[in-house]
């Protein structure tokens, strides 16, 4: 066990270093979305993996490793929209590209018991450790040590393989990280421009100015509130009456343009007009 113990140890501390791991582990990150799309992430590879592990029988005897549940409920605790108020939009948290490939990369092994366990105790092991579970991770170990013995190479190669994808997922983060920094802003400057437009403080019907075309006024707040509306931060019942129709309107011309333009695409593509990658 001595390399194995060593690789991870090289591993752990090379995982810590990455800009999204460092920020996420010192509480760095800005946006409560980061935290919960990192941890939602963490519950799709771990649910995949503790289920293949149930049907493997591996974990049988030792039911409490799972962890799925408290991860579950760890990621909407740190998800700032509300995941139970079936009342209103739901905004699903991003899958990395990384946890997809993570996950299939599971499903291919899922006949191979070794190659299972060595994946269940390079993450919950670590997890384990950062939870002080001692008693737990020595149960895992001696359910590991079992395969371990007979597969060692192709074990350590598995270790290998989901460390290198945990990373592959923290550089995913990063990116994702970017994107939000530079997105989240803008959507909130979004919402309080679109609130002011509903209480009429944008000053449309400040007449000091002389008269205003009042349709052409109800039309640039539409505008807004139905951008609102799109982005999920305003829903059309809880619109000024006067508004609701308009922006329904507006709603459904948007989607028969979109419609349109997708129909006009096909008809290019099977006539040859518009070459695919």
């Amino acid at each position: 066990m001595k390399e194995l113990e060593e690789f991870v140890d090289k591993a752990r501390k090379t995982f810590d270093d990455l800009p999204f791991i460092s920020d996420y582990l010192n509480k760095n990150l800005k946006h409560k979305e980061l935290v919960g799309t990192y941890l939602y992430n963490q519950t799709l590879i771990i649910q995949k993996l503790e289920f293949e592990c149930r049907e493997a029988g591996l974990t049988k005897d030792i039911p409490e490793i799972e962890i799925q549940k408290q991860l579950d409920e760890a990621w909407k605790a740190e998800w700032p929209y509300e995941a139970e108020d079936v009342s209103k939009p739901w905004v699903q948290p991003s899958m990395m590209f990384a946890t997809q490939n993570w996950a299939e990369h599971i499903d291919e092994i899922k006949s191979k018991r070794h190659k299972l366990i060595a994946h269940l105790y390079a993450t919950h092991s670590e997890i384990m450790i950062n939870q002080g579970t001692s008693v737990l991770k020595e149960r895992l170990t001696q359910k590991f040590e079992e395969f371990y013995k007979e597969h060692k190479d192709e074990m350590l190669e598995e270790i290998k393989v989901s460390w290198d994808m945990r990373n592959s997922m923290a550089h995913d983060l990063e990116a994702h990280k970017e994107h939000m920094e530079e997105i989240l802003p803008r959507i909130a400057l979004f919402k309080i421009a679109a609130q002011e437009i509903m209480e009429d403080k944008s000053g449309l019907n400040d007449m000091s100015g002389g008269a205003k075309d009042e349709t052409e006024d109800m039309k640039v707040r539409a505008e807004l509130m139905k951008n609102a509306v799109t982005v999920r931060e305003a829903e059309v019942k809880d619109l000024p009456e006067e508004y609701q129709q308009l922006v329904k309107d507006d709603i459904a011309q948007e989607a028969e343009k979109k419609k349109l333009e997708e129909r006009e695409m096909k008809k290019a593509m099977a006539e040859g007009k518009v070459r695919t990658q």
